[in-house]
């Protein structure tokens, strides 16, 4: 008798449900893809350069929220900026966190371990050594480009180059080693997103075809009219931001085949209210290039 009503008194624990797991498990990851990926976002976004990099995000964005918020700050007009709590906000404040641009008002120092990327105008110079027949002779950028030792890869307009290089500031970012990914693997990678992403919109097709599900119609016409939604406005929000920078890179001219090097000297500076010391860096010898990213003066009606 005793043994029975010990066992009776003994707690019982609910049989596991799967749907309550899965919901938990969604409400506690939720707090992690928000702290990690709005800063994933933002570091994707300032190096994003193009179509295939508009695409990927689109395919596989981490913080939703986050590009639409950055591409107000971008490109939106003040009452929508107004709306997220930005009506105040600088220019240069959305280019340091969001665009992948120098200028007079945001800069990029090397501080002996990583680049900064901070707040002021900085005494950093891009300096070109070419090996002619009668000895080494140093060019900065324009007059290399004047002497056609450098030329601009894209073929732009001499004119055009000329305002950006005067008006731009040396870009650590860009020029560091493996930061740019060729065009031809950012489309691989494209290409391989657009087919996983058909594969899930197919997916639950295939299911319910092979199980028989009796599923609405409705349903699945909203899966996929919701998802091709997502992703095109997510890819032109990336777009946005994209195109409100200006790239440009300059090569050795393959015409003249002649030895140079590419050098860029800091000098000993405050910027920011943080001291820099003097640094000297060079490029890779196989990799002799210079790259330039300006803020442009686009204006996006259509975003507000």
């Amino acid at each position: 008798m005793t043994d029975q009503s010990k066992s009776d008194d003994a707690p019982k624990h609910p049989p596991f449900s799967g749907e309550a797991f899965s919901n938990n498990l969604l409400t506690d990851l939720a707090p992690l893809l928000t702290l990690f990926g709005e800063q994933v976002t933002k570091q994707f976004l300032t190096l994003s350069m193009g179509w295939a990099d508009n695409i990927l995000i689109a395919l596989g964005p981490l913080g939703i929220m986050t590009i639409l918020v950055s591409t107000i700050r971008v490109g939106g007009e003040r009452r929508l900026k107004a709306i997220i709590g930005r009506a105040r906000e600088g220019r240069a404040t959305a280019e340091a966190e969001i665009l992948s641009s120098t200028s007079n008002e945001v800069c990029e120092m090397w501080n002996g371990n990583e680049i900064i990327r901070t707040y002021g105008s900085p005494k950093t110079r891009q300096i070109v050594i070419v090996q002619e027949e009668d000895g080494l002779r140093c060019y900065p950028i324009v007059e290399a480009c004047h002497l056609k030792y450098l030329v601009e890869k894209s073929g732009r307009n001499k004119e055009d180059f000329e305002r950006l290089i005067l008006e731009g500031v040396p870009n650590l970012t860009l020029n560091a080693p493996r930061s740019i990914v060729s065009k031809h693997e950012l489309w691989l990678w494209a290409s391989v997103g657009i087919v996983l992403q058909g594969i899930c919109l197919a997916f639950p097709a295939i299911l319910k075809r092979s199980y028989g599900w009796r599923v609405p119609l409705y349903g699945y016409v909203c899966y996929i009219l919701g998802t091709a939604a997502v992703g095109t406005g997510l890819a032109l929000c990336s777009h946005v931001i994209e195109a409100s920078t200006t790239e440009l890179e300059f090569i050795p001219n393959p015409e003249k085949r002649i030895p140079l090097q590419i050098i860029t000297i800091q000098e000993g500076t405050t910027v920011g209210e943080q001291r820099f010391s003097s640094y000297l860096s060079t490029s890779a010898p196989k990799k002799q290039r210079i790259c330039l990213s300006t803020r442009n003066v686009r204006n996006y009606r259509c975003v507000g």
